[in-house]
């Protein structure tokens, strides 16, 4: 299928499959209501757009915030908190500061920023202690070793398996994988909130490919696009809105 036919589809598919999952807390903060969701959903796009206008009409992102969210992640700056999450359309200070950041910190327990961009000063875990990589240690491998099967990069680090009591990251992994003059990708993510955050997710990370095509060899052509999501929700008080958002894909 297309990229707007099986975004459509995971609304569809969560509207008339989800179930209710309750929990004591949901990412560190006691949660206002209950999930409706679905589990290990995935899904595969044949073709991935090639161009960002098109992205950005196929998958009824939150234009402009989706790219120049996109953009502050690659530019290169480990920055924390950042300036785009202040344009990002759900964004309240009274409802997100105390889950984002601690009170009285001006900083995040994370940002996909500092996760593309490590300080690559430390030094890894391995009895050799290897180098640490940032993003742009995977162009340069997947520019050395086009058909290498290695080109994965990890948004989840080890000290997000400790209990430390914060929000974690959502996004687990992209995987890129150059073949027949194609590049395809994977992208692995925990949980998902299908209102707030899917349909942006969807955007940034087929965005990724597009760079990751245009550093590497813009010759290639953009290929098939997997998504595994093991949680991909809406809370049960708003999944009525499941019917706003499949007739927007459905109008152009």
């Amino acid at each position: 299928m297309n990229t707007r036919d099986e975004l459509r589809r995971a609304f569809e598919t969560l509207k008339n499959k989800g179930e209710v999952a309750t929990s004591e807390k949901w990412q560190a903060t006691t949660p206002p209501d209950a999930l409706f969701e679905i589990i290990n959903y995935s899904f595969k796009i044949t073709k991935m757009p090639e161009k960002p206008d098109e992205l950005k009409r196929e998958t009824k992102c939150d234009y402009p915030w989706s790219e120049d969210h996109f953009q502050e992640r690659i530019a290169g700056e480990p920055t924390n908190p950042g300036v785009e999450y202040l344009n990002w359309p759900y964004y309240t200070p009274e409802k997100h500061d105390g889950v984002f950041r601690a009170e009285g910190e001006n900083f995040f327990s994370h940002t996909y920023q500092e996760r593309f961009w490590p300080d690559k000063t430390l030094k890894g875990t391995g009895k050799m202690g290897y180098n640490l990589g940032d993003f742009n240690d995977l162009i340069t491998r997947m520019k050395t070793d086009p058909g290498g099967r290695q080109a994965f990069y990890a948004i989840w680090h080890p000290q997000d398996s400790a209990e430390n009591g914060v929000r974690l990251p959502c996004t687990i992994g992209y995987h890129f994988l150059i073949r027949n003059g194609k590049l395809n990708m994977s992208y692995l993510i925990r949980s998902c909130d299908i209102r707030r955050h899917f349909k942006n997710d969807m955007y940034m990370s087929m965005r990724l490919g597009q760079y990751v095509r245009d550093q590497v060899d813009p010759k290639l052509k953009m290929g098939e696009f997997f998504c595994w999501l093991g949680s991909l929700h809406c809370w049960d008080g708003e999944k009525q809105m499941l019917d706003s958002e499949i007739e927007k894909f459905d109008s152009f």
